[in-house]
This record gives C-alpha cells, sequence and structure tokens, in this order.
C-alpha cells in the first residue's frame, strides 16, 4: 500500500485541539502496524513547518521537521521544474482561489507515483479525484 501524507494530517497529528487528532493518530498506529510506503513532498514539510509553527509554537515545528527529516517511514519527494509546471496547469485548471499550488503539487506527484489515497483531511484531494484515507471510526 502507497499513501501521501498532506499538511492537514501532520498538523493534526501535532495540535491535541485539532478536530481530527484522534483520527489522526489511529492512522498513524495503523502505519506503524502495517508499515506502508508513504510519501510527502518538501513543498507539504514547508507548509507544515509554517502552520505548525504560527499556530502552535516554533520549537514544535522544529521538533516535527527533524522527526520527518530523519524518517525512513517517510519517503521526502523533492518537486523539479517538469512537476511543478504541471502543477501549475492543474492549478489553473481548478481555477479556485481557497485551492493551494502545495496541493496541486501534491496531486500532480500522487498521479505520477501511482498513489491513490492520501492521508488528509482536507477535502481537495477527494475535488481531485483521491480516496481519503480514514480511520475506524469512519
Amino acid at each position: 500500500m502507497r499513501f501521501f501524507i498532506d499538511t492537514s494530517a501532520f498538523y493534526a497529528l501535532e495540535d491535541a485541539d485539532d478536530r481530527n487528532y484522534e483520527e489522526a493518530h489511529a492512522i498513524q498506529e495503523r502505519f506503524r502496524l502495517e508499515r506502508p510506503m508513504l510519501f510527502t513532498t518538501h513543498h507539504v514539510l514547508d507548509e507544515s513547518i509554517t502552520l505548525i509553527g504560527s499556530r502552535l509554537q516554533p520549537r514544535q515545528a522544529v521538533r516535527f521537521a527533524q522527526q520527518l527529516l530523519s524518517s525512513r517511514a517517510i519517503r521526502l519527494i523533492r518537486t523539479d521544474e517538469a512537476t511543478e509546471m504541471a502543477a501549475l496547469q492543474v492549478y489553473e485548471r481548478f481555477d479556485d482561489p481557497r485551492m493551494s499550488f502545495t496541493d496541486c503539487l501534491s496531486f500532480t506527484v500522487m498521479r505520477a507515483l501511482g498513489i491513490t489515497t492520501a492521508f488528509a483531511f482536507d477535502r481537495d484531494f477527494e475535488r481531485a479525484g483521491f480516496k481519503l484515507l480514514r480511520g475506524e471510526n469512519r
């Protein structure tokens, strides 16, 4: 199994007050047991550090980043110019000011890697044709 991890999932894992905190941790525990192939991008890392640092604490964002950067469980993808140009086309097609370019990059990477399911709490992944991974309680 292969899954893509989005900022919304990383944030839910970090913020005990987030409405998705419990579900995120249940999914994380499944990952520990099942050991699927996990992917994210440097753009998601950047977005996650910024979000965690601004809503919680910069120190917590640094700890999160250090753990992700040293993780053997998650493959961190660096996008190239061709991928970024393809993502711009996706962004243009959506033509929605609420859609982030980072999400469009994620969609492009997922398609390139043949990943159909995201560990995300962002419905834009469903709008783009992907499945969202859900915990046992859904």
